[in-house]
């Protein structure tokens, strides 16, 4: 998803992703070629989140058969297409966005999907949620694209909301050069294209990139190495169940889907202090 803003809580960059949500909010969450933002149709963008899931659904019960299926978080929810779809499976699913166009559009679509509920949140923390609120929680093309010292934050807080025997799951790559991950990203579309040498792509893209992509609309990917991610879920508390191999950011930088658990019986750390500031949504708009 890739609706999450770079710094969360700071005007120019929640006008960023709110121009992509409002723009092609389908195009902004799953991307194409090099970046490219395509035209989606709603039937076929929501059955992408059905097959997603379907795919976690099997790796969750092969790792954690007994978790409790109440709640789900959905981090980096965008138009709710995970959302919708793991309201499949859990009596309550939380969909948290940064990006406003993003949830008024998930509410729009999604308003008989009555176990899905959407959250607008701008801070680097989770605080909207009590300690200890979900079974599940779940974030994948998220964290990718948020700067790597926000993503410091958000993993403990990933395991804070996490209930007692309850499953994270998150995606991130190894650190990426931006730049690098446009200009060397999978060659789709037709035959023509896919034929042209890479010694033709790159140059193309380097340009491209430099000048003529949009600011606005450029999708900038980040990353956190996996011994400091490793490092940020045991100090927050968390287990691993496994790390596997996940190149679903696109490129050759190593990237991970990180499983976690917690114990049965722990010290919960205290959630952050509130910050100054705006404050979050009313709790009535909220999956708390």
């Amino acid at each position: 998803m890739r609706g999450l803003a770079r710094l969360i809580g700071r005007k120019p960059v929640e006008r960023h992703w709110d121009t992509l949500g409002a723009r092609n909010a389908y195009g902004a969450i799953l991307t194409g070629e090099g970046g490219a933002v395509p035209e989606w149709d709603a039937d076929a963008f929501f059955a992408t989140g059905r097959a997603d899931v379907e795919r976690f659904m099997a790796d969750l019960l092969r790792l954690a058969p007994d978790v409790p299926r109440r709640r789900a978080l959905d981090f980096g929810c965008g138009v709710g297409r995970i959302t919708r779809a793991l309201s499949d499976h859990f009596a309550e699913v939380a969909g948290v966005d940064a990006a406003p166009s993003m949830v008024e559009r998930a509410r729009a679509l999604n308003q008989s999907q009555t176990r899905c509920t959407f959250a607008l949140n701008r801070e680097p923390n989770l605080r909207l949620f009590d300690t200890a609120r979900f079974d599940v929680v779940y974030s994948r093309l998220v964290l990718q694209h948020i700067e790597s010292q926000v993503v410091r934050r958000y993993i403990p807080e990933f395991v804070r909301v996490l209930g007692p025997g309850g499953v994270l799951m998150f995606q991130l790559p190894e650190p990426v050069n931006a730049e690098q991950a446009f200009c060397e990203a999978p060659v789709t579309g037709n035959a023509f294209k896919r034929w042209l040498p890479a010694s033709m792509i790159r140059p193309w893209r380097r340009f491209k990139y430099r000048l003529i992509v949009d600011l606005s609309a450029r999708m900038e990917m980040f990353g956190v190495s996996r011994d400091e991610v490793l490092s940020l879920v045991a100090g927050a508390g968390g287990r691993i169940l496994e790390v596997q191999p996940d190149q679903s950011h696109g490129q050759d930088v190593p990237g991970y889907a990180y499983w976690v658990t917690t114990g049965e019986h722990r010290d919960w750390p205290a959630p952050p202090a509130p910050r100054t500031g705006r404050p979050p949504e009313p709790a009535s708009r909220l999956a708390v």
